[in-house]
């Protein structure tokens, strides 16, 4: 990755934690739409985008989408709808035409066995992206507009998780593509059970957030807990033994928590309802492991995966990594010390990943991945 191109993911990446703490200072404005979406869809949708296309340099339509995903958050930021869902149309649209330049539109390698797990994540994690855009402006339409669905909870708002499940998707790809061929049918069948399990898990659990169904929720997210914990167990096992395996193992714990936290949120849901301190500190704990754990450690990866072995100590690294997201941001959310003290740690943290030294070597091709 150019050398420009880290200095403007170190500045998005930044901003959108800073937006995450701008309530500190502006308590009568939202910046969620800002913070979410600068991480998720504007940094993480672009690197999802520009690790596809596989060039050295982002492309003129990777650049497009990453100043129109701008836009984007401005506009939904100021409630400027109209633009917000032509934006998310174009959006799609240029996703969609990366999508089928890599693969092909019907997405039909995920119903062979011969396709690898690690393919079937990627190609999915394009897929949920564009949809994921659709949808979203199918929303800001249904709810500002046409009214034609009832759902209370069909907003944009909603559709956080929309954008964060591509870069998990892309994350599990790179996941998978660094593990050893499974010399077994029962691990081989565990491979492709996971994707089914966790892609097929998360749409059904978003249809049970809209028709508001606690106990759903709970018991896919439980299923949810359990299909992560395989990835983690076949990880362990079959990964192969790098730098990168660390950051991604690392991460897999970050979404083991992420499960966690959410089963949390749903029980405290049902019991004390919604509005309860105890269910707001453990949602904003949710979230900032997902987005700054989580997506973290994957988009860290996928930014640099052709420089690794970089010059850093990657257990140093790791370890500023969790104390950042465990301690600073959590506190720094309701103190304003700690979230000037959080904004500098990730910067620093950003700084070692994307500029530490590492090899230039660019392959021509995309990674080559197995079964």
């Amino acid at each position: 990755m150019p050398k420009p191109v880290k200095i403007i993911f170190l500045l998005t990446m930044t901003s959108a934690l800073s937006f995450g703490f701008m309530h500190l200072f502006f308590p009568q404005i939202n910046f969620e739409r800002l913070h979410i979406f600068l991480f998720n869809l504007c940094s993480g949708g672009t690197i999802i985008l520009y690790f596809s296309e596989n060039f050295e340099h982002l492309s003129k339509r990777v650049w497009l989408f990453f100043i129109l995903s701008i836009c984007y958050a401005l506009t939904a930021f100021f409630e400027l709808y109209v633009f917000s869902i032509i934006l998310a149309l174009i959006m799609a649209f240029i996703v969609e035409k990366v999508r089928v330049d890599v693969f092909r539109f019907f997405p039909s390698d995920f119903f062979r066995m011969d396709v690898p797990t690690a393919s079937k994540f990627h190609h999915a994690s394009l897929l949920c992206l564009s949809i994921g855009l659709i949808f979203s402006a199918f929303a800001v339409l249904n709810h500002q507009y046409i009214h034609m669905l009832p759902f209370r909870k069909l907003t944009l708002n909603t559709f956080f998780l929309g954008f964060s499940f591509p870069v998990s998707l892309i994350t599990l790809s790179v996941m998978f593509s660094m593990m050893h061929r499974a010399r077994n049918l029962f691990k081989k069948r565990m491979k492709v059970l996971c994707f089914w399990t966790i892609t097929l898990g998360v749409i059904i659990f978003f249809g049970f957030i809209l028709f508001e169904s606690l106990i759903l929720e709970l018991i896919i997210s439980i299923i949810l807990f359990i299909a992560v914990g395989t990835v983690l167990y076949l990880y362990v096992f079959l990964g192969i033994k790098e730098q990168r395996k660390s950051f991604l193992t690392s991460g897999i714990i970050f979404l083991l928590l992420t499960a966690v936290t959410g089963i949390l949120y749903i029980a405290l849901y049902f019991f004390l309802g919604s509005g309860s301190k105890e269910g707001e500190i453990v949602l904003n704990l949710h979230r900032i492991i997902s987005l700054y754990g989580w997506n973290m450690s994957g988009l860290a990866v996928i930014s640099r995966f052709h420089n690794f072995p970089i010059k850093l100590h990657s257990g140093y690294v790791i370890i500023l990594h969790w104390i950042i997201v465990c301690i600073f941001i959590p506190i720094g959310y309701y103190n304003v010390s700690f979230a000037i003290i959080s904004i500098a740690a990730f910067f620093i943290f950003l700084l070692l990943l994307f500029f530490s030294k590492g090899s230039e070597v660019m392959p021509s091709t995309r990674i080559e991945v197995v079964p």
